[in-house]
């Protein structure tokens, strides 16, 4: 398929034109700005849309963000068995009657269930847990997640497990702080990558090995586990405040990075501040760029939980150059206050659209940006990158 490239004029000029509409043509201008540039790829759905929708070449509502799976039948990729038209997974491809937990329920996060059922396997019925793309299970039961390596097996198009014991170098660069590789923790098989103990600056590994994504979309996996995170405590070195970031990507046309990581802050009704979930931005050096920014994690509403330590979490994310969405899921369970588009509220440069970068490049690790003497340290493990959503079982 021919790139269709856009210019940093095209984008920018597009996204300030949004600020000038309501938001009811901004939707119709980003479905039809999908629809001209995927009809110059062949003419297909960007499998976006909602569950159980028409399955247009647009991928129904650019901005809605239901469904987070390819499911429409004019989708370029292939699609498996057991899917239909609108995108809800009909669990035909590996369904009950091998027993598998993979049922034959299951539409992914946004539609109705699926047509098929399982036919007697060991786990019986339609089996345990709801289906994805390609008969991938999207459960949120913890139990499932880890146990021994599944990078062999997962068919994802990038897969990191650690299990060599070193870093390719033909594949990961590291920066700051060089990370390593141990059996101190891990979320699966014997190995993982350890960052820290470290105190303000970075430790990070960086690839560019699953990029360019296909059709400028791509979905992220990786295990986390969480020691020490910034605090508020009675000793000398307590914060009150602190901003890092666990990943990053990076691209072209758009300066900046696309973070994943939180900050430490009171909320709610806490006494202390603790650290939550967030998502973000650092672009500060282009005249539209949307500005340093970081939006706190509010699932479930005024009452999110703050970022469990000691205890290995599944985070999940999506990036869409396209249609300049992203999605963010924790321990299979989407967060939609973390979710993106070109609408977004945020803190940064108010009046200035949230646009995507077209993605070559991401890097995982720390980065903290206060000055201070407290150490974190933390864990990845099983890092997976596909054009499709993952789930934490794969």
């Amino acid at each position: 398929m021919a790139h269709i490239a856009r210019s940093r004029g095209d984008k920018y000029t597009f996204g300030m034109s949004l600020r000038s509409l309501g938001l009811v043509s901004v939707l119709a201008l980003e479905a039809m700005l999908a629809l001209t540039l995927l009809g110059a790829c062949g003419g297909s759905g960007d499998g976006t849309q909602p569950a159980g929708s028409a399955g247009t070449p647009s991928g129904g509502g650019a901005t809605s963000g239901a469904g987070n799976l390819a499911g429409s039948a004019a989708g370029t990729l292939p699609m498996p068995a057991g899917t239909s038209a609108g995108g809800a997974v009909t669990g035909a491809a590996t369904a009950g009657s091998s027993g598998s937990a993979v049922g034959g329920s299951g539409s992914a996060t946004g539609g109705g269930s699926g047509a098929g059922t399982g036919g007697g396997g060991a786990s019986g019925g339609a089996g345990a847990s709801a289906g994805g793309a390609g008969g991938r299970d999207f459960s949120t039961n913890r139990d499932a997640f880890f146990g021994a390596s599944r990078c062999a097996a997962a068919n994802v198009q990038f897969c990191e497990d650690f299990e060599s014991g070193t870093l390719d170098p033909a594949t990961w660069k590291t920066g700051g702080t060089a990370p390593v590789i141990d059996e101190l923790q891990a979320a699966r098989g014997k190995k993982a990558l350890h960052i820290g103990p470290i105190g303000a600056g970075n430790s990070q590994i960086r690839t560019s090995k699953p990029f360019p994504a296909t059709n400028g979309r791509y979905w992220g996996r990786a295990f986390v586990y969480a020691n020490a995170m910034p605090h508020n405590s009675a000793g000398g070195d307590s914060l009150s405040y602190s901003h890092w970031t666990i990943l990053a990507a990076t691209g072209a046309l758009v300066a900046g990075e696309v973070r994943i990581g939180g900050q430490l802050q009171k909320r709610y009704q806490n006494p202390a501040p603790l650290n939550f979930w967030g998502v973000g931005t650092d672009n500060q050096t282009q005249p539209d760029g949307s500005g340093d920014w970081t939006n706190a994690d509010d699932d479930p509403k005024g009452a999110a939980k703050a970022v469990v330590e000691k205890q290995w979490q599944c985070l999940e994310w999506m990036g869409d150059y396209m249609t300049d969405e992203t999605k963010f899921f924790l321990d299979g369970t989407e967060h939609p206050s973390l979710d993106t588009n070109p609408m977004t509220k945020h803190g940064g440069n108010a009046d200035k659209p949230f646009l995507l970068p077209e993605f070559s490049a991401i890097w995982f690790g720390w980065a903290e940006y206060q000055a201070t003497t407290q150490k974190w340290e933390l864990w990845f493990d099983e890092i997976a990158i596909d054009h499709e959503r993952i789930g934490c079982v794969l």
